[in-house]
């Protein structure tokens, strides 16, 4: 990571930037009370904005009766955590895109529960991604092939690793 800027007050943000896959990445993470935002970019704006919210920590916080302990034992040795994702802005149809942008926010989440199993709070991650050709063609079009995910992958987690040191608490 290149610099990484802090501002605590009125909203904790950290915005820091990156080299990823040989592309420029820019990341602010910005602490709401009620929420954390994201924004990932490669291309200086965002095309998507989605909210990522675990399922069952969402319902098993509101019981009256519920464990904190018990729930950091469940969270710290369960690999997945169960994640709805919904577009708020962007297109959500069937693209390969829309599909990386789902996965992203997704592991993103779930790294950000797995380093910290008490904050629940939901993620609003804004993404803009320079992809290849292959990512942005409708998984309808028969012609397009099946684009090779080995390299999203290491940007994904390249992209995890970013926003987590950016995390702001």
């Amino acid at each position: 990571m290149a610099d990484v800027l802090q501002n605590s007050f009125p909203v904790s943000a950290k915005v820091g930037a990156g080299i990823i896959n040989n592309v420029h990445t820019d990341v602010a993470v910005l602490g709401f009370s009620n929420c954390v935002v994201a924004i990932v970019t490669q291309l200086v704006s965002v095309g998507s904005i989605i909210k990522a919210v675990g399922t069952s920590a969402a319902a098993s916080t509101q019981d009256a009766f519920y464990d904190a302990q018990l729930a950091v034992d469940q969270l710290s040795t369960s690999a997945d955590i169960p994640v709805e994702v919904k577009f708020v802005l962007g297109s959500s149809s069937a693209t390969a895109a829309s599909s990386l942008y789902q996965v992203l926010a997704t592991h993103i989440y779930q790294h950000r529960r797995e380093k910290d199993p008490l904050d629940s709070r939901p993620l609003i991650i804004g993404i803009g991604l320079r992809l290849p050709r292959e990512y942005k063609l409708s998984q309808l079009d028969d012609d397009a092939g099946q684009p090779d995910l080995g390299e999203f992958l290491v940007t994904m987690h390249a992209i995890a690793g970013l926003v987590d040191e950016c995390y702001a608490q």
